[in-house]
């Protein structure tokens, strides 16, 4: 058999007991040796049969995202498994007697209490690993010791001692008992150390099954035993990843850019033009003008759903098998006057306007590539690139034996690596051909989200860090919470991470962010900032004020497709099939805001939602909600409304609020109604929560409802919802003194800027459709109304033509 140097023959004797006999009790018997051995030069195991303590510090995660117990899962007071002198069942993965089951919840710590400062000359543990049922060992286990329970000194980390590619396994319940062991120090030194508490610190995935610990010495100290000195253990910080710094691959601020192939009816997602290209690049005002830079770093990312020749998977997710499919990416992604290319033409612009020269730093994606038989030609050879174990059985003596199949694992292993070291140099060819005057490759970033430890992705993300490393580039990551990844990056060797909080998109609690932000700072990470809804995008840019990774770390932000782009031209949209609507102010303000929170002067904001009843004429209702609010206890706010239409009557007030604080509506301009309250006790600050996956509006409470009643002759059909709008001087205040500013879904003000640019906007829109000479003439008062800018100026040159073609 082939084993990793410096396993010692008592464990070698235990695992060819269990891989050629399958004997568990065997197993167990073979292990008693360890625990009643005659004091030797090896010693004894000081660990059989003491007191072991496992903490679970990030079980919070788990609780806010609603994450149950699983069935299997050992309870805390079933940790003397792990020093009970037996081993795990190897023939049966479901046995879990002798197995201590770990499940999610991050990061572990378990402390041995060896009862006596005590020489320690080396400590060992074991995983079980079975991947096609999700059993995976961690990445490592780090050993620390100390003399009094709270000075704990590191000694080192442990990797598995076969690759996590290489699974042995014949039967279908067989387990692959992956040992974790450390006997010298980390400067290479024989382990001989004393100490009373043994710790281990290590990170679980999913699911983790655990057995027993060993600590071999001596009792007492002996043979010149020293308590080991201070060490960095690389794993633990206190601070964010620095904004700009080379620690954080320069990212202050990076944009996530999808693009690839889709369908026809989806291809206006990745329809990367120069024109969206300067929504992200540029911060323009509603009239188009270049007023700032506003992402000058951007991930280039393939969208799950682009079309490539091997199709997708079974969730709808593109695959990535051959060379063939990375090359679909590339290709679209590197075309001239799109993609790649208008972001280069756009920031040429940008420079041009702002008199700068601005760099665009681009990061690129590395899509997870699938085992295959033939990952394709890539020495331009004709040869064939195998990525699966079983496609080199013809190259060992054995393909059935131990020996064999790690061969086997190692070789197809090796081509994984050339995959991946080829689309690197096919990018940077693509890169230096290409000739961007404004763009520049700076980055490569891991696509998978969670290591898949079977296909040895840890291994493989290793060997890729060290060959951008060599070439000078950094390395990112961007896991999302729930696996053991936020723990793992920096010892797969990336530069950086960010965590996803996942807020957005799951059934989660706001008490995900400063859990997540704690993380961060912990392990020297940053936060992704999610979009799915305006709602619960605010809440990401509000924690970013108050836990400081909106100026303190940097930020990477998922934006979905085109929220930037549809907010930067939400009042005069680039679809021609799109006019300005009710919601056109949102997909500004999401634009305004995230600019804001970029530039470090984003304030805190709150939502409010108008829910709007006109089914009965003489009592028609606003009632105004605030959901995602953050113990509110006292506001105000200005309601516009139609007077024409409708006259004010009176306010109601939900169940929940009555009795426990003041309102008032003052009515004495027409058409508006200022609302004030102030709730008399911090205990009933009005409060909301995520309660439903994507839907900030499941249990948003009720602030106050304002009745109407319409006027006399007017037609019951002319009353629509858009009669009321909020304008953005609302403000409220929380419990704890923290001031928030209005970012709703409200409608466009009567007489603002944006209203006299969406009616010049439609008047044109409808002189092109009727071709009428007083429907061009009204247009061409509205548009020269604006201020000068190129939305003027394209207007004004759709006009001109209009009246080219009518004088012809």
């Amino acid at each position: 058999m082939v084993w990793k140097k410096g396993l010692n023959l008592f464990l070698l004797l235990c695992m060819t007991v269990s891989f050629l006999s399958g004997n568990v009790s065997a197993q167990q018997e073979i292990s008693a040796v360890s625990k009643t051995a005659d004091e030797g030069e090896e010693g004894v195991n000081l660990a059989y049969g003491k007191q072991v303590a496992i903490s679970q510090p990030d079980a919070v995660f788990d609780q806010i995202q609603g994450i149950g117990l699983y069935g299997s899962e050992s309870p805390l007071n079933q940790a003397w498994k792990l020093t009970d002198g037996k081993y795990g069942d190897v023939t049966n993965w479901a046995n879990t007697a002798d197995w201590f089951v770990l499940y999610r919840k991050l990061k572990r710590e378990v402390v041995i209490d060896l009862e006596q400062v005590s020489t320690i000359n080396k400590i060992s543990t074991g995983f079980g690993m079975r991947g096609d049922v999700g059993i995976a060992p961690p990445i490592n286990v780090r050993f620390y010791v100390s003399n009094d329970g709270s000075d704990y000194r590191y000694l080192g980390k442990s990797e598995p001692d076969t690759p996590f590619y290489f699974e042995y396994t014949n039967g279908s319940n067989d387990m692959h008992r992956k040992v974790y062991a450390i006997d010298r120090t980390v400067d290479g030194q024989p382990l001989n150390v004393q100490g009373r508490f043994v710790k281990l610190v290590f990170a679980i995935n999913i699911f983790g099954w655990m057995d027993e610990i060993e600590v071999i010495g001596k009792p007492g100290v002996v043979d010149g035993a020293e308590l080991p000195p201070q060490r960095d253990d690389g794993f633990t910080y206190d601070q964010y990843a620095a904004p700009g710094a080379a620690s954080s691959a320069e990212i202050r601020d990076q944009f996530l850019w999808y693009s690839g192939p889709m369908s026809a009816s989806n291809s206006h997602f990745t329809d990367w033009t120069k024109e969206k290209a300067a929504a992200f690049l540029a911060y323009k005002d509603i009239y188009g003008r270049i007023r700032d830079w506003f992402f000058s770093d951007i991930l280039a990312i393939p969208v799950t759903q682009m079309i490539t020749p091997s199709g997708f998977d079974q969730a709808g997710n593109a695959r990535y098998v051959t060379k063939e499919d990375l090359l679909a990416y590339l290709d679209f992604i590197f075309q001239e006057d799109t993609q790649l290319g208008a972001i280069d033409q756009a920031a040429s612009e940008i420079n041009r306007t702002l008199r700068t020269n601005q760099k665009v730093r681009v990061n690129m994606a590395i899509p997870f590539i699938e085992e295959s038989s033939n990952f394709g030609d890539i020495y331009n050879d004709g040869s064939t690139l195998p990525l699966r174990a079983i496609d080199f059985a013809d190259q060992v003596d054995d393909p059935a034996s131990y020996e064999g199949r790690l061969e086997m694992a190692r070789l197809a292993f090796e081509n994984k690596k050339a995959a991946v070291r080829w689309y690197i140099e096919e990018v940077e060819r693509r890169f230096q051909e290409a000739g961007y005057r404004n763009l520049v490759l700076n980055s490569f970033y891991w696509y998978h989200e969670r290591i898949m430890e079977p296909t040895g992705e840890a291994e493989l993300i290793q060997a890729t860090s060290q060959y951008l490393k060599d070439k000078g580039y950094y390395f990112t990551w961007i896991p999302y919470i729930g696996p053991g990844s936020a723990y793992l990056w920096r010892d797969l060797g990336f530069t950086t991470a960010s965590v996803q909080p996942n807020f957005a998109f799951s059934n989660s609690k706001k008490a995900i962010f400063p859990a997540i932000s704690d993380l961060a700072r912990r392990t020297g990470g940053a936060l992704e900032i999610e979009y799915d809804d305006y709602r619960t995008l605010s809440q990401y840019l509000n924690y970013g004020v108050f836990e400081g990774y909106m100026t303190g770390a940097h930020n990477t932000y998922y934006l979905a497709a085109m929220p930037i782009v549809d907010g930067a031209y939400a009042f005069t949209p680039l679809d021609p099939t799109k006019v300005p609507d009710s919601l056109s102010a949102i997909r500004r303000g999401v634009y305004d805001q995230i600019y804001n929170y970029v530039k470090g002067r984003y304030e805190p904001t709150f939502g409010m939602h108008q829910s709007v009843d006109l089914s009965d004429p003489a009592d028609l209702k606003v009632t105004v909600k605030l959901p995602l609010a953050d113990h509110v206890v006292e506001g105000e706010f200005t309601l516009h409304y139609d007077q024409d239409h409708v006259t004010f009557s009176r306010f109601s007030l939900p169940a929940a609020l009555q009795g426990k604080g003041t309102f008032q509506v003052d009515d004495s301009r027409k058409g508006r109604l200022k609302v004030s309250f102030r709730i008399d006790h911090p205990d009933h600050a009005i409060f909301a929560d995520l309660l439903e996956r994507r839907n900030p509006l499941a249990g948003a409470p009720d602030l106050i409802t304002l009745h109407f009643v319409k006027r006399d002759a007017r037609d019951d059909a002319a009353l629509t919802s858009r009669m009321f709008a909020i304008d953005d001087s609302a403000v409220m205040k929380g419990k704890n003194g923290t001031v928030y500013r209005l970012w709703s879904d409200s409608d466009i003000i009567p007489g603002s800027p944006e209203d006299q640019l969406v009616s010049a906007f439609l008047a044109v829109k409808k002189a092109e459709e009727t071709k009428m000479r007083a429907d061009i003439t009204y247009a061409r008062v509205l548009v020269a109304r604006l201020p000068h800018s190129p939305v003027r100026s394209e207007l004004t040159d759709r006009l001109n033509e209009l009246n080219r073609n009518h004088q012809s």
